[in-house]
């Protein structure tokens, strides 16, 4: 009985060792295919998306495909990174007004919590493409932002935002904005006017617990009520856009 056993021993240790190897290289290769089919999938949700975006001039598609292939790529690095963020300012608009990019913005805003910029300076040091570059405030930790000593001519294009994700082919950005837990029951955010910046604070429960969304074909995170944030930030202030001689003009109406 036991040189049976002696004899059974390193054959029931193969088998085991076999079936965890496989299950682990399964797992990895499930992963990746589960990863490359929701990246395809998510391709067709972003073309079709940009179909319904209006235009003004023939440039225009090309900068709205570039911001969303974009928010893709950092989507996907955020998730691959443990990176909660969620949309926020004039695109967190676009969303409650049209589900999608706003046709005529430059770049796109998210809001990341202060804890976790740290996080980005692992994810700048990282190789992830030439293509690509995650751009940190030096003095990112200086949260009253206009004693910051850098300015937009010096070593980085920015002051207030804490990070920036950039598209070097395209040249287009995410900006990334620091986001205050405040005694755990509100938000303090910065908030950027045409005559002054501030900060203002906000219920938690406006932001938290955060709601996936789809924005564009993007599954992405969302504020638990938006309209509300929107609505605080923006108070009466409403941006009329329209589109004349191939430029998208802009006034702003206070109500």
């Amino acid at each position: 009985m036991n040189k049976i056993s002696i004899y059974l021993s390193p054959i029931i240790l193969i088998a085991f060792t076999s079936f965890v190897i496989g299950s682990l290289l399964y797992d990895h290769y499930q992963r990746g295919y589960s990863f490359t089919s929701r990246s395809s999938n998510e391709t067709i949700f972003i073309e079709q998306a940009l179909k319904r975006i209006s235009r003004c001039n023939e440039e225009d598609h090309l900068r709205q495909r570039a911001l969303l292939y974009t928010l893709q790529t950092w989507n996907n690095l955020a998730q691959s990174y443990h990176l909660q963020y969620w949309i926020a300012y004039k695109t967190l608009a676009a969303y409650i007004q049209y589900n999608d990019l706003s046709p005529y913005d430059n770049d796109i805003d998210i809001f990341i919590m202060y804890q976790d910029i740290p996080k980005l300076l692992n994810l700048s040091n990282a190789n992830y493409s030439s293509t690509y570059e995650l751009e940190i405030h030096p003095q990112w930790f200086i949260t009253e932002v206009f004693n910051r000593s850098y300015t937009p001519s010096d070593i980085i294009g920015f002051t207030i935002q804490n990070a920036r994700f950039i598209n070097h082919d395209n040249n287009v950005s995410i900006n990334i904005w620091p986001i205050y837990k405040y005694y755990n029951k509100h938000i303090l955010l910065f908030v950027e006017y045409s005559d002054f910046d501030n900060l203002i604070l906000s219920p938690i429960e406006w932001t938290f617990p955060l709601e996936p969304c789809v924005f564009s074909g993007i599954k992405i995170w969302c504020p638990a009520q938006p309209k509300k944030l929107t609505t605080t930030l923006y108070k009466q202030t409403s941006l009329y856009v329209s589109c004349i001689n191939g430029s998208w003009i802009r006034s702003i109406s206070i109500e």
